[in-house]
């Protein structure tokens, strides 16, 4: 007689749970070890990088064109807070910055409020990896490492062992023992250029009711900031069609938007001033009706400059010539290659992008960059006088808040066919202001307040970046304090860093280049309600 012995399954059941349990904590220490060294979580508390990165603010939306935007909300909150009733006005960028389409009570605004993008940030491995100029970085506050802000978040504009300067918005660098002739300009990868123009006009957000919107303005809508050429009709369209082959206009209004560096996140905060720029993309969808004799040409006049960019079919000329002298600074004049369909393809919408920014001109269609010209005005002074025409330097230096760049024109003409725009666009890049220093900027337990003009800012006293240090910059100047502004190091980072050189950031004290925005701000269920749904459509990698 056989007997069988029943399975002893406790042991093993409890070595199952150890095993478990030995594997949650290994992979829990894992977990922790890729958050502290690889990755880590990080939230935008105010909007110094908008339209970039959110911090906290409030979503509009225009009851005429329908076009949404983001806002500051640190206004409408401490009204709310402090229990002051009244109307916050809406406006819609793409009809006026001046005339509001409606208000609302302000703590109804104030209760759609959002808190600010979470980003994910790849940490740098020195020295396996290590920051770029244009990377968008999280670092330490050299100013107040152990204060509320301990953690800043910024475009990374300086680089070790050089000289930096801003000249009309733009960055300029060289040697460390460079003088400011010797300095050249900084231009932005494509990637990073797409990533950072901001919107100053659409053609797609058009008033649907024209008289609704007349009313609420209780004027005549002066239209779109183009002026066309007589005989064409482009108020209120999404399409603007021009029936005839003789020649036809658009020219840009700044009476009606103004191009400069004005940014919709400050809408509630008029006391910024603005400055004009140049650095533009003015782009269209174009269906040409025949593209045979089909011609376009335009000129951006700024900085004493004519600008020209002329296209015709297979063939793009780009051209910079000094507006008084009319001396040719530099010249472009290229073939490009069409696609299989060749002429037809010119009679369907094509995306024609003309882009003047970091002294460089290129032509895209499609996408793709066809033609392009860089140029030099001889450096970062000559280009300051350039852009504040009849000005000595020592007159733009003593109030450069108050010595604004000549406004820029654009002439846009079209001739030899009939055609039609869509989608034309307007777009600015990202604008580096001057400023003075101020001691509400810097903390008095860090030393003396320093005076004078901002960091990097002054051609005449050259801010020299030394090893192991990066300048920080916000992608919205106007509202950001950053290294242009903030003065000396706290005496912890003099003393443990080694470093008390002001307006810098140790490499000791960046962390890594912020790759995602993998929660944006949530949206509410309901008007007024909680906000706790992630507003998926806002999901993007950082550039």
């Amino acid at each position: 007689m056989t007997s069988t012995r029943a399975p002893e399954l406790a042991p093993q059941s409890t070595s199952g749970i150890i095993d478990t349990l030995q594997s949650l904590i290994v992979a829990f220490v894992f977990a922790m070890a890729f958050r502290g060294f690889i990755l880590e979580g990080f939230v935008i508390p105010t909007g110094s990088m908008a339209p970039t990165l959110m911090g906290a603010h409030v979503r509009l939306r225009s009851p005429a064109t329908g076009y949404e935007y983001s806002a500051d909300n640190a206004e409408v909150l401490m009204t709310a807070m402090n229990k002051m009733r009244g109307d916050r006005p809406i406006f819609d960028p793409m009809i006026s910055r001046e005339q509001p389409l409606v208000k609302i009570p302000n703590e109804e605004l104030a209760a759609e409020g959002r808190m600010g993008d979470r980003v994910l940030v790849l940490k740098y491995l020195f020295p396996f990896t290590l920051p770029k100029r244009w990377d968008v970085v999280v670092f330490k506050n050299p100013t107040d490492p152990v204060g509320e802000a301990v953690y800043y978040i910024k475009r990374l504009i300086g680089m070790p062992d050089e000289t930096l300067l801003i000249s009309d918005g733009d960055i300029f660098t060289g040697p460390i023992t460079a003088n400011a002739d010797d300095l050249r300009i900084e231009r932005k990868p494509e990637y990073i250029q797409r990533a950072v123009w901001q919107p100053v006009y659409d053609s797609d957000f058009q008033p649907s009711d024209i008289a609704r919107l007349e009313s609420a303005l209780r004027q005549r809508w002066a239209g779109a900031p183009w002026i066309a050429s007589n005989g064409w009709d482009i108020r209120g369209d999404r399409a603007w069609t021009w029936e005839q082959s003789a020649q036809a206009s658009l020219t840009w209004s700044n009476d009606i938007v103004p191009l400069d560096d004005w940014n919709a996140y400050n809408v509630y905060r008029r006391e910024i001033p603005t400055f004009p720029t140049a650095d533009l993309s003015i782009a269209a969808a174009i269906q040409i009706q025949d593209p045979t004799t089909f011609r376009t040409t335009l000129e951006l006049s700024a900085r004493g400059l004519l600008i020209k960019f002329d296209l015709e079919l297979g063939r793009a000329r780009l051209s910079v010539t000094e507006a008084e002298s009319q001396k040719v600074i530099a010249t472009a004049d290229a073939p490009f290659g069409l696609p299989a369909r060749d002429v037809t393809s010119w009679s369907e919408p094509t995306l024609l992008e003309f882009w003047h920014v970091d002294q460089e001109l290129s032509v895209f269609m499609n996408g793709e960059r066809i033609v392009a010209l860089q140029y030099d005005l001889g450096g970062p002074v000559k280009r300051l006088l350039a852009s504040h025409f009849g000005r000595t330097l020592e007159h733009v230096l003593a109030n450069p808040m108050g010595q604004r760049p000549s406004p820029t024109a654009i002439h846009w003409k079209f001739e030899g066919s009939p055609f039609t725009l869509r989608r034309v666009e307007v777009k600015r890049d990202l604008y580096y202001r001057p400023d003075f220093l101020s001691a509400n900027n810097q903390f008095p337990t860090n030393g003396p307040a320093i005076a004078g003009l901002a960091f990097a800012t002054n051609p005449t006293n050259l801010s020299r970046v030394q090893p192991g240090e990066y300048v920080m910059f916000g992608d919205n100047s106007g509202a950001s304090k950053d290294s242009r502004l903030w003065g000396r190091p706290h005496p912890l980072v003099a003393r443990e860093i080694d470093n008390d050189n002001p307006f810098v950031v140790p490499s000791d004290l960046v962390i890594g280049k912020a790759w995602s925005v993998y929660f944006p701000a949530p949206l509410a269920m309901s008007r007024g309600g909680r906000a706790f749904i992630p507003d998926f459509g806002r999901l993007r990698f950082i550039r």
